[in-house]
């Protein structure tokens, strides 16, 4: 089974997986810290969020055969280097994959179709991950390249078309937040956005055809993400303001909500919708593919594909499970998630290349 993508392939999931709920999340999230300099704040998140994927560029250098599980049972011995493991197949899929579900399905019965019962609605947007998993990566890979025109187009456009209702006021007075603010701000920022993109290393390099042009592939997509988040948290500050940024849950969609031209073209949010709604299906798929990927490898399983439904079943599960309310998705968000992720962001990889060198350091002496 041929899972091997090209660089630029690569590429477009970097960008789709870095955007994903992000580009929901963010401008709020940063707004409600920083207010109107919540901008800066990615500007500075983008730069460490390179530094951050330098040190993933590092850790899978070392063995580019091998995924992040593999890495983690090699370098970390036997037991503990499974428990690693099952530490991160459980971020990946179950806290991962699981709250993008409930998200979307939450997301699409409470903003486009409230008469759909959220179950349902996680069913619908499970299914069609399910079938991309079942026809392999290299499968998603190539949907991803061939949608990421549309998305990009469908940016510009609803960038351009409330550009009429931006009020640079709103961005003003500047440098205002205090350090404080805006390292709240980075924290949130790298929660939803930086410290994710470690479960990339299950596809980069092992993955990846091309070596080097795959790594530069990883740091340009991973700048590229972040202006467009940059474009879209200054766009809604500069048009809803910081107060009307943080008030929303989705502020990104309120904003689309302004397009009006010549009282002709309004309320068209719903196909903005669709450029959330597929960054968000192709983050989740490598969330999926991520934790059962790591679950085929850690008992040595020939093909990953055989977990793909049952796992998807029991996903749409567990997002009722997990996340039994709005109040209390917002404290795990809030409070949880970031100790979470940032374990596996950075904690791990820091272990793993630690590892390595002192490894090497004995073997030489």
């Amino acid at each position: 089974m041929d899972d091997r993508i090209s660089a630029r392939q690569f590429l477009v999931l970097v960008i789709f997986f870095t955007i994903g709920s992000s580009i929901l999340f963010v401008p709020s999230v940063t707004a409600t810290y920083a207010k109107q300099d919540a901008w800066i704040s990615i500007v500075t998140g983008i730069g460490l969020n390179l530094l951050l994927v330098y040190l993933y560029i590092a850790v899978a250098d070392r063995y580019p055969g091998l995924s992040l599980v593999e890495l983690s049972q090699k370098l970390l011995g036997k037991w503990f280097g499974a428990a690693v493991a099952v530490f991160l197949i459980i971020n990946a899929f179950v806290i991962g994959a699981v709250s993008l579900v409930d998200f979307a399905g939450t997301f699409v019965s409470r903003q486009i179709m409230p008469d759909t019962p959220v179950f349902a609605a996680n069913i619908l947007y499970v299914l069609p991950a399910v079938i991309g998993l079942r026809l392999g990566l290299r499968t998603i890979a190539r949907a991803a390249e061939a949608m990421f025109p549309l998305i990009t187009a469908l940016f510009i456009i609803m960038i351009l078309t409330v550009a009429p209702n931006i009020n640079p006021e709103h961005l003003q007075p500047v440098f205002e937040a205090g350090f404080k603010a805006l390292a709240k701000a980075n924290i949130s920022y790298f929660a939803f956005s930086a410290f994710p993109t470690v479960f990339l290393l299950m596809i980069y390099p092992s993955c990846v055809k091309e070596g080097k042009k795959a790594s530069k592939a990883f740091l340009l997509g991973i700048f590229i993400a972040g202006l467009f988040l940059l474009i879209i948290t200054t766009v809604c500050i500069a048009v809803l303001g910081a107060e009307g940024t943080a008030r929303q849950a989705y502020s990104s969609y309120t904003l689309a909500k302004k397009i009006n031209i010549a009282d002709f073209f309004t309320r068209i949010e719903v196909l903005m919708a669709t450029f959330w709604l597929i960054a968000l299906y192709f983050k989740l798929v490598v969330y999926f593919y991520a934790g059962m990927k790591g679950l085929a490898q850690l008992f040595n399983m020939q093909n990953y594909r055989a977990l793909v439904l049952p796992l998807g079943v029991i996903s749409v599960a567990l997002s009722r499970i997990l996340y039994p309310s709005a109040a209390y998705r917002h404290e795990w968000d809030a409070k949880i998630w970031p100790l979470y992720v940032g374990t596996s962001g950075v904690i791990i990889p820091l272990l793993l290349l630690g590892t390595d060198a002192v490894k090497k350091r004995l073997r030489k002496r």
